[in-house]
């Protein structure tokens, strides 16, 4: 076959593809190794946590301290409804419930006109929840300096900074310290577990009625079935129990 210019041009393509297939090989193994690394970092981020923050609720007027069984309450001992709430700190639904009541303004709906007295009863659910058992004991340490209620409120509306971590502590005790308390007294009640056996009480009352998740509510000693807004389902039972009517 004579070595014609046609020929040899053809030849001169088929070099020329020949040279750069290494280039098309690793333009190609770059472009998978970048996708892989996508990929992977995509499936190693966390997704974002719910960012809603719990509004701040008004300073609680009305009466506060803690019943003879040592848990803590606000509203008028003598309100004729009154609610039993069996919580975690570290439970999403327990936080969620704060959420619907501080959105709606429960406080000055029910606790401060004197209708509602709320009572808080520890469930920490240590198997599933590792800070539960130290935010429960935390909020009672918080409680001898008189500021039960502003930490309890924090603990919830720092829940999804803490949650998950491998030492979240430190974030804990800010969240208390911000809220009021004092971090050496809090630190000092804590190292000398102070409320570790009332907790632990707590959380054998509340397994000896047999209750297993949270959050669990009894109005006026009936449980209430939650089936949508935290905030309206008690609300509803609250009504039914005063005789108002829709």
């Amino acid at each position: 076959m004579s070595n014609t210019p046609k020929s040899r041009q053809g030849r001169q393509r088929v070099q020329e593809k020949r040279s750069l297939l290494p280039f098309y090989l690793l333009l190609g193994l770059a472009s998978i190794v970048g996708l892989t690394f996508v990929l992977f970092q995509a499936l190693q981020t966390p997704v974002a946590p719910p960012s809603a923050s719990i509004p701040v609720r008004p300073l609680i007027n009305a009466a506060v301290g803690q019943t003879s069984e040592g848990y803590w309450y606000k509203g008028d001992p003598n309100a004729p409804v009154k609610i039993i709430e069996f919580a975690d700190f570290e439970c999403p639904g327990c936080r969620q419930l704060e959420l619907d009541l501080a959105t709606a303004n429960f406080d000055a709906e029910y606790i401060e006109t004197g209708k509602v007295q709320w009572i808080y009863r520890e469930l920490p659910l240590r198997s599933i929840h590792k800070s539960a058992q130290y935010t429960a004991e935390l909020s009672r340490c918080a409680g001898d300096q008189n500021v039960y209620w502003p930490v309890h409120m924090a603990l919830y509306d720092s829940q999804i900074q803490w949650t998950n971590l491998d030492n979240p502590n430190p974030l804990i005790l800010d969240a208390a310290v911000q809220a009021g308390a004092n971090l050496d007294a809090l630190e000092d009640c804590m190292d000398a577990e102070t409320h570790k056996a009332a907790i632990n009480a707590s959380y054998d009352s509340a397994k000896s009625l047999g209750l297993d998740q949270t959050p669990t509510v009894f109005i006026n000693d009936d449980r209430i079935t939650f089936v949508g807004n935290y905030y309206f389902d008690i609300k509803t039972a609250i009504d039914a129990k005063l005789g108002v009517t829709p």
